[in-house]
């Protein structure tokens, strides 16, 4: 590898230490650095495209990724960090025109947030986080396992939409005031809360009802990911477990807090984290 191409996967690799301290901490565990490195170009262009609309506002600038991706899966050489990294990423691990469509769908997920948002069903819900979550694992598989099969893709789109149901339930204040709205319509109507609700912050019985059925979701989806880790190789289950507890953890200080996602985002402690990568590390080496 020559310096330029090294210089520029540390700096994918700095994105991803500085935005999720989670899944920095969960796939820094691989033991191949070519994966590592392939997981850090990865999630750079997720946290790039994600950003276009969160931070930049700019519906240009995410159809530039969208220009500049189509140019990358013609064999063309974008200029850039970003697209240096990918490309090499991309050749090394032998990605197939197939491969990239997940790329797109996270580029649709950003579509779709890039106006008002409001979810109806959960049915809607599972489709928004399969665009915008089920995407980035189907990205990783061929990094993470040589000719993926259905049992990875089921683990991809269980984990994704575990990931991002934690997310919504732990960002709906965040969310709410960008005038997005992911919980699903259909289930505040059931428990009698309103969009007036929301909008004035209020935390009360019917609230942490609604709370608690996308929680109860969340963790679903997260056994139904660990039923398919053993189909992983073996140096790719621990990173891919650890990311899995080191999320599910959210759920649990969301309901230590009481459901208090207005006046504070709830986040897993270095300690807490230690003590979880811990217990996995003892309960691997006791089989």
């Amino acid at each position: 590898m020559n310096l330029w191409l090294a210089l520029d996967y540390r700096r994918a690799e700095r994105v991803i230490q500085k935005h999720s301290k989670t899944f920095y901490k969960a796939f820094s565990q691989l033991p191949n650095p070519s994966q590592r490195r392939g997981i850090y170009a990865v999630y750079a262009y997720c946290r790039l495209v994600d950003d276009a609309i969160d931070e930049q506002h700019s519906l240009p600038l995410l159809h530039t990724y969208k220009s500049n991706l189509d140019r990358l899966v013609k064999g063309e050489k974008p200029r850039g960090f970003l697209w240096n990294v990918l490309g090499h990423t991309t050749t090394l691990f032998r990605y197939e025109e197939n491969d990239f469509k997940p790329f797109y769908e996270l580029i649709e997920g950003q579509e779709f947030d890039a106006a008002p948002v409001s979810i109806q069903t959960l049915d809607q819900l599972d489709h928004y986080c399969d665009l915008v979550a089920t995407s980035v694992g189907r990205m990783l598989l061929p990094i993470l396992q040589p000719k993926p099969n259905a049992d990875h893709d089921a683990f991809a789109v269980a984990l994704g939409r575990a990931f991002q149901i934690t997310n919504i339930v732990r960002d709906v204040g965040d969310d709410h005031r960008r005038d997005r709205i992911y919980l699903p319509k259909d289930r505040m109507n059931h428990y009698g809360y309103s969009r007036e609700d929301l909008w004035n912050d209020v935390n009360n019985d019917a609230f942490k009802d609604v709370m608690k059925e996308l929680i109860q979701r969340a963790r679903d989806y997260y056994i139904q990911a660990e039923q398919h880790l053993s189909h992983f190789d073996a140096d790719v289950r621990f990173p891919l477990q650890a990311s899995l507890v080191l999320y599910r953890a959210i759920l649990d200080e969301i309901e230590t807090q009481d459901y208090d996602v207005f006046r504070k985002k709830h986040y897993v402690s270095s300690e807490r984290k230690k003590a979880l990568i811990a217990s996995l590390i003892q309960e691997k080496n006791l089989r």
